[in-house]
């Protein structure tokens, strides 16, 4: 017969592991998302276009865009 305590100690490490898993991938797509608006931003894009896709309200689409220009100021071009 198999320890309860063990069983829960086991199940508990594996969900542990899964919302690591789970936030890893989190932070990868809001990465994605935050050079997205940039390069919508550098293409153009006005902040209510932006904020309305990116689910953001206009000054968190405002934000972001300031704290990612630099870094993001021209788009790439693809072959380059």
């Amino acid at each position: 017969m198999s320890n309860p305590n063990e069983d829960n100690t086991a199940q508990l490490a594996r969900v542990l592991q899964d919302i690591e898993h789970a936030a890893e991938q989190a932070a990868g797509w809001l990465s994605e998302r935050d050079r997205l608006v940039a390069e919508a931003k550098a293409l153009g894009g006005s902040h209510r276009q932006i904020a309305s896709r990116a689910d953001l309200s206009h000054a968190a689409d405002a934000a972001l865009i300031k704290q990612q220009a630099p870094s993001s100021a021209t788009p790439a071009r693809p072959g380059r």
